[in-house]
């Protein structure tokens, strides 16, 4: 994965698959904070937290320097129908969705683009709300994807090489006998 927008797409292009075809006709499939497709129901996605562990090549190797980040969004899926009918409710629509994550076809998917699914949802909540004042069903749950952002610096940067190393290390012998190493490398012709 390079970027948000190609995360954004790839999670939009899953839920659309997680549907049954039956049920992504009469859906619209879209990130809450764009514009809303018109349709009989809605299934609305928006990132509420994410957590990044980022890597710099240059720490551990020198040379050309590379960011990349391990990016783990939580997204919220949010269901909504104005239909109150056990086969058309938000209720209804939301298990189709969760379950079809499941789908192998669905995670073959996201892991073509990068994307895995961390944590699978195993609980929805009913927030219910109004439109056009009339009664709107409202369901959701969250899922959390993990994935990859990376960054090479144009122009590219040169981190130089690595012209020292501290070790530090714990060994414990046969007899449970535990010994410390402290070492520390430098290189004889560092960089001017």
């Amino acid at each position: 994965m390079s970027d948000w927008l190609s995360f954004r797409a790839a999670v939009v292009a899953a839920i659309e698959a997680a549907l049954p075809a039956s049920v992504l006709a009469t859906t619209g499939v879209a990130w809450a904070d764009g514009p809303r497709p018109h349709a009989r129901a809605l299934v609305l996605l928006s990132v509420v937290s994410t957590l990044f562990d980022d890597r710099d090549s240059a720490l551990s190797q020198g040379g050309l320097q590379t960011l990349e980040s391990m990016v783990t969004p939580t997204v919220q899926v949010s269901c909504e129908s104005s239909y109150d009918s056990g086969d058309a409710d938000a209720l209804w629509l939301i298990e189709q969705c969760r379950l079809g994550l499941r789908k192998v076809s669905v995670r073959a998917a996201l892991d073509a683009a990068g994307i895995v699914i961390q944590v699978f949802p195993r609980s929805t909540r009913n927030v219910g709300g109004m439109a056009d004042d009339r009664a709107l069903s409202v369901h959701l749950f969250e899922v959390t994807f993990c994935t990859s952002f990376a960054l090479v610096p144009d122009p590219p940067e040169d981190a130089g090489l690595i012209e020292s190393v501290d070790i530090a290390a714990t060994f414990t012998d046969d007899q449970g006998t535990d010994f410390e190493v402290d070492l520390t490398v430098d290189d004889p012709d560092p960089e001017p």
